[in-house]
């Protein structure tokens, strides 16, 4: 087998880390290394050899023949015997590094297993300094005694944090916890070197620099380049509606406030009047980081009130926690609340859907990997949320239902749950594309229509009205395509396409839009146009919306 000399110190680098382990199967290798200088062949000679030995194969040779090609000859493996193991000068057994007595004495993957040791045991346990100095005690026919002693050097504690910049963006208390670089607690090296990630989540901070780090008297010092980001998203539009001699207001307005009082708080309000006695609420507060522990805060309310048929309120709080990197998990208390509003005549309850007023006790459990980005972005992207509930549901008035209303148990199980994906792909220099599957289902057996899931609206399903369906289940894709303009802005064709439950079936939607991100806002245009499957489409049923978001 030959290799051409032309072959540089980068392959040398990859042999020695990868492929020397395969090349153990062979009793033999040259490698024809004619076109170079014979130090640089010595030099590879001596790599080439080095590595076979630290691979196991102490007794491997490499020579230089007269055509100066290399000759490589393995030899016989050798295995680890005895590996005794010393920290700061007292015996002591890792059981991760003993398991490889009797195997091959391969000095790369003992430094692998040591390294991992120290990592966990030591750097992240205040001890950054720490090392391992293997030494080989005896070589015994073929087999190798090895002595491996480990110096924790100086216990290093969590100091100060020094922010510049924008350090008058948030608290120093708040965010020494979010980084986990609590005063006085060990130093942790994993906690260091995780602090650009957890900070490039945060959309209300960046870092100008990279982080920084200084030892003195045993203690460490962090100093962070704050800068503060725009972050806070404002968008309304309030509308005038002729209703014979009276006139309503319809409206909407979304609020998304980030970093409140300092302390990473995030408040989302939406607010809808969609006709003149029907409105939707929906107020979010969340804090990731809450009380000096990983542990975070999430409450949570909605109304909905339907014409003059129901009013529903929805009311959550709970917490989650962090389980590794961007994945979190979230537990809260839901009490759901539905009240009918009037009565019905005789001739509605024959042809209406039951209504019911009734109350929900549940306990909600959720997962999330990461965040929905505020906005689009030229950028590879993904985002998941899983989430179910399981509760207990009471129909409060039960005993004046109509009688073709009382065909169900007034105390029931309700369960219900779902996924959302957000996936987005460049595929070309400005092209990109969203994809955005989800699925929600709710299951009970005194479900009425005010219980059911609702879709429709520029939030979920475009080119229809919102709350347009009622349904037990649905699935939905929504597809943008996406050519930007810049960095932020683009023009963008859309695709909606979901199933609902079996007497509403499939329904679509298509239609075109315009992001324009500017510096103190972004500003968006989109139609669309939604339509049952098997109906014709009709442009007057079109649906725009338009708006200016501030952004500060």
């Amino acid at each position: 087998m030959y290799i051409p000399a032309k072959t540089n110190a980068n392959l040398i680098r990859i042999l020695q880390k990868y492929l020397l382990l395969s090349l153990l199967y062979f009793t033999g290798l040259s490698i024809s290394l004619a076109q170079n200088p014979v130090d640089s062949l010595s030099q590879q000679k001596k790599l080439i050899q080095d590595s076979l030995i630290r691979a196991g194969y102490w007794e491997a040779k490499v020579e230089i023949d007269s055509e100066r090609n290399l000759q490589v000859q393995k030899g016989k493996a050798f295995y680890w015997k005895i590996i005794k193991v010393f920290e700061d000068k007292l015996p002591t057994e890792i059981p991760l590094v003993q398991n490889l007595e009797g195997k091959i004495a391969n000095q790369f993957l003992l430094n692998r297993k040591l390294n991992e040791f120290i990592k966990s045991n030591y750097h992240e346990n205040g001890y950054p300094l720490a090392k391992a100095n293997l030494s080989i005690v005896d070589l015994d026919k073929n087999e190798v005694v090895a002595s491996i002693d480990i110096e924790s050097q100086n216990f290093i504690l969590y100091d100060s944090l020094d922010m510049e910049g924008d350090s008058q963006s948030i608290n120093i208390g708040y965010l020494s916890n979010l980084l986990e670089l609590n005063y006085n607690e060990p130093f942790n090296i994993k906690s260091y070197s995780s602090i650009a990630d957890k900070i490039t989540e945060l959309d209300f901070l960046s870092l100008s620099s990279q982080p920084g780090l200084a030892f003195e008297n045993n203690k460490a010092i962090i100093r962070l380049t704050i800068k503060e980001e725009s972050s806070n998203q404002f968008d309304a539009i309030i509308g005038l509606v002729p209703d014979g001699s009276r006139t309503n207001l319809t409206g909407q307005v979304d609020a998304r406030l980030r970093n409140l009082f300092k302390r990473g708080v995030g408040m989302d309000v939406f607010w809808q009047k969609y006709s003149a006695s029907s409105q939707f609420l929906n107020i979010n507060l969340q804090q990731s980081y809450a009380f000096r522990s990983p542990m975070g805060l999430n409450s949570g309310f909605e109304l909905l009130q339907e014409d003059s048929t129901f009013l529903q309120t929805d009311l959550q709080f709970g917490s989650h926690y962090p389980l590794w990197r961007s994945l979190q998990i979230g537990l809260s208390y839901q009490r759901l609340t539905n009240n009918v509003l009037r009565e019905f005549s005789q001739q509605e309850i024959a042809t209406l859907n039951p209504l019911r007023s009734s109350t929900v006790n549940a306990v909600l459990v959720d997962l999330k990997w990461k965040r929905i980005l505020t906005y689009p972005q030229l950028k590879d992207y993904a985002f998941a949320q899983l989430n179910f509930s399981l509760g207990q549901k009471e129909i409060t008035n039960f005993s004046t239902l109509p009688m073709s209303w009382q065909n169900v148990p007034e105390s029931s199980n309700t369960f219900s749950g779902g996924f959302k994906v957000h996936l987005q792909k460049v595929l070309w220099k400005r092209f990109l594309i969203q994809a955005v599957p989800q699925y929600m289902a709710v299951q009970n057996p005194a479900l009425a229509q005010n219980d059911l899931l609702r879709l429709g609206g520029l939030q979920n399903l475009r080119g229809f009205d919102r709350n347009f369906f009622y349904t037990r289940y649905y699935g939905l894709l929504n597809l943008n395509y996406r050519y930007f303009l810049d960095q932020k802005s683009s023009f963008f064709l859309l695709t909606d396409v979901a199933k609902l439950q079996s007497n509403i079936g499939w329904v679509y939607a298509m239609g075109a839009g315009l992001d324009i991100k500017s510096k103190n806002g972004w500003f968006r245009i989109i139609y669309a146009l939604g339509e049952e499957a098997g109906n014709m489409p009709d442009f007057s049923q079109g649906k725009v919306h338009f708006g200016y978001i501030a952004v500060f």
